[in-house]
């Protein structure tokens, strides 16, 4: 999984005053319309009220406004942890200048209905408004209640229809001669190299390389595609990772994301970069650029080593990993790997070694549905609950919403970090990446 570094500084927070009320009300179990009512009353400082026609709608669109509000830092206070462009952008600009909340009623209109009927869209949203611009908590968030109503929530508000006024970059990737320079001179690469089947094995950013189970498989795009849209020089990638799914009172579980994306291959004399793509994460754009950096001697061990760099509208990123072919340190080319990492710029001890244990799982076992990606099912009706799960469930429920609406996120997305393991803990192989004899690793564990 590369990093979307953007998105997630996007929806960090300095507060969640305005969205507190609206949450409490949903996590009790009120009718949705009721908590938006409810909401919108608490910050108007009155009571009650009979709705007019359209009052409901426009009560969802304020009420998501406000929570999107507090998600972009329009306080006083700015982000600890996050970089500073979004919040320089929130300190110059008043909260009526970056939210629109007639736009999330006119021209989110669906969107904005199916967040505020999503308790876990809402939760999504009000976990990343306690984040305070920590990027890690707000993946974290995301990786505990990030689905498809989110996304589409996202695309809308902040893309399509600009409600929410937080781009501080043009649209659109960079071009060949003005995107970022390499660390290091590239290596010739073709589509034909890249292809067939690459397993990620090391990463560097620990926000965006390190995830597990990350499979990218690049194949041909069909003739029909090539002649009429991207040329002979791109491939299709199936990029595949996994996030372990914590949630309160519930057993671990892993969601497998599956992602498409094209990557075409630069062939404009001079430029910087050895590829370029653009995708989507979050309900938000981004668009990257790739750098062949090194790979394999023919007597090695098959890798390739990439550095990326790539935008969103609100911010820059980068990033580099390591490609292998099976999904497993290459061993014998660890040495070659670690003296291209320090010749880019890069402490090889500092990437982690990525867990792709999961490919070496039985035959039988059972994929998660994707985080961020619709999932067709098939309708076979709910489970029909006994008198006692009936009368318990409900309650159950309300106190679980309670309990993760007014949770601090940090924990849990430290836990979810905390599972990384940096090669530098990996015993087996020295600073250079030469693998100890067992009896000196053994005795270092």
């Amino acid at each position: 999984m590369r990093g979307r570094q953007g998105v997630l500084l996007m929806l960090s927070a300095c507060g969640v005053d305005h969205a507190s009320t609206y949450s409490l009300h949903l996590a009790v179990g009120q009718p949705p319309a009721a908590a938006q009512r409810a909401s919108v009353s608490a910050v108007a400082g009155s009571g009650p009220c009979r709705e007019p026609s359209g009052f409901v709608q426009q009560a969802q669109a304020f009420g998501l406004s406000l929570l999107a509000g507090s998600l972009l830092c329009v306080s006083t206070a700015a982000p600890v942890a996050a970089e500073n462009e979004l919040a320089t952008l929130a300190g110059s600009k008043s909260t009526s200048e970056l939210v629109k909340p007639q736009c999330f009623a006119e021209s989110c209109k669906q969107q904005t209905e199916a967040c505020a009927e999503s308790r876990d869209c809402m939760k999504g949203l009000t976990c990343s408004a306690k984040c305070m611009g920590d990027s890690q908590c707000t993946l974290g968030c995301f990786a505990r209640y990030g689905n498809k109503v989110l996304d589409d929530v996202l695309q809308c508000t902040i893309e399509d229809a600009g409600c929410i006024k937080i781009a501080i970059m043009e649209p659109g990737g960079d071009s060949p001669l003005e995107a970022p320079l390499p660390p290091k001179p590239l290596i010739a690469a073709t589509p034909a190299s890249m292809q067939g089947r690459w397993y990620k094995v090391m990463g560097w950013n620990s926000n965006y390389d390190c995830f597990e189970c990350q499979r990218n498989s690049f194949s041909k795009p069909s003739a029909q595609v090539v002649s009429s849209d991207i040329g002979s020089q791109s491939v299709d990638v199936e990029v595949e990772y996994s996030l372990p799914r914590m949630r309160v009172g519930q057993a671990p579980t892993t969601a497998k994301q599956v992602l498409h994306e094209k990557l075409e291959f630069d062939t404009t004399p001079g430029s910087r970069r050895t590829a370029h793509t653009e995708g989507r994460m979050f309900g938000l754009t981004f668009w990257e650029n790739w750098y062949l950096i090194g790979e394999n001697q023919r007597s090695e061990p098959q890798f390739k080593f990439v550095y990326y760099t790539g935008k969103t509208l609100q911010n820059r990123y980068d990033g580099a990993f390591v490609y292998a072919r099976k999904p497993e340190l290459p061993r014998e080319s660890l040495p070659h790997i670690y003296r291209i990492a320090r010749e880019a710029g890069f402490e090889p001890t500092d990437f982690c070694a990525i867990d792709n244990k999961c490919f070496s799982a039985p035959a039988n076992t059972v994929a998660q549905p994707p985080l961020f990606t619709p999932v067709a099912v098939a309708d076979t009706g709910p489970a029909q609950p006994s008198l006692a799960q009936a009368a318990v469930s409900p309650l159950r429920a309300a106190v679980t919403d309670l309990r993760e609406f007014f949770e601090d996120p940090r924990p849990p997305a430290q836990a979810l970090y905390d599972r990384q393991r940096k090669m530098s803990s990996v015993r087996e192989y020295d600073s250079n990446g030469y693998r100890l004899p067992s009896k000196d690793y053994r005795s270092r564990l």
